[in-house]
């Protein structure tokens, strides 16, 4: 449950070892499109290394093909080999509800920050007849701050539309993404300078998560994408800022 906006700026991941399947690397790379692929429908785990011992809450395993009924738990290990073993998140549905589509995402956020080097993912595709891929592995800190109702999301439409003399449009078929735009309030200096080195650390041009205050989490809440338009904040008075930020979400 998350009563504000959450902002996950993720932690430096050194390398992922999957345990069977394609394209393991594809994990940490920016792009959904890039994925890892499941050598077959069952378990797989996903090894985790952070290269140094890091306070981590939140983990997110974005556009994938998990089928509704797929799970998934999450332990640390003391080395790579997966020596030391301990549960932290015992198994639980993999799927955020809500989903729009065939792409499923999988959030998690612990009670607690857990501070680790490595961390394994046990993933179990339920059902069907199609491996489970995903696209974005992203671990890191949820910093949770209270935001004004004001917040709202907006779609945009990236076909290229062109009039023609005959009063009818020339359509090149894009695809059709969201954006996400809040403002944070009643921020104390300290948070803003918190989330100064975030914004400058990421810019416009890195991802982040964004996850959307509700009493649950569903899919629409949950924005992967790049921060657009840093608007500078506002300095009501001591102990009282208001910053507007958004994020396009990448598709």
């Amino acid at each position: 449950m998350t009563r504000g906006i959450g902002i996950v700026a993720p932690v430096a991941i050194t390398s992922v070892t999957v345990s069977n399947g394609t394209g393991g690397a594809n994990l940490l790379t920016p792009s959904p499109r890039e994925v890892w692929r499941a050598a077959a429908v069952g378990s797989s785990s996903i090894d985790i290394d952070l290269g140094a011992s890091t306070s981590v809450d939140t983990v997110f395993l974005g556009f994938t093909t998990a089928t509704p009924d797929a799970t998934w738990s999450l332990a640390t290990m003391t080395n790579s080999s997966g020596a030391g073993l301990s549960p932290i998140v015992g198994v639980r549905a993999l799927p955020v509800p809500g989903a729009i589509g065939q792409r499923q995402h999988g959030y998690m956020r612990l009670d607690m920050p857990v501070s680790t080097r490595y961390l394994r993912l046990t993933i179990t595709q339920v059902g069907g007849i199609v491996p489970m891929s995903a696209g974005i592995l992203l671990v890191g800190r949820t910093i949770e701050r209270p935001y004004e109702y004001r917040a709202g999301r907006v779609a945009l439409d990236l076909s290229k539309k062109t009039e023609l003399v005959d009063g009818g449009f020339g359509i090149s078929k894009g695809a059709i993404v969201s954006s996400y735009r809040f403002t944070l309030s009643g921020l104390t200096d300290e948070q803003v300078e918190e989330l100064w080195r975030i914004v400058m650390a990421i810019g416009e041009s890195a991802p982040l998560l964004i996850v959307e205050g509700h009493e649950t989490v569903r899919f629409p809440h949950l924005h992967y994408g790049l921060f657009q338009r840093l608007e500078p904040y506002e300095r009501e008075e001591p102990e009282d800022t208001r910053w507007g930020l958004s994020i396009r979400d990448w598709g």
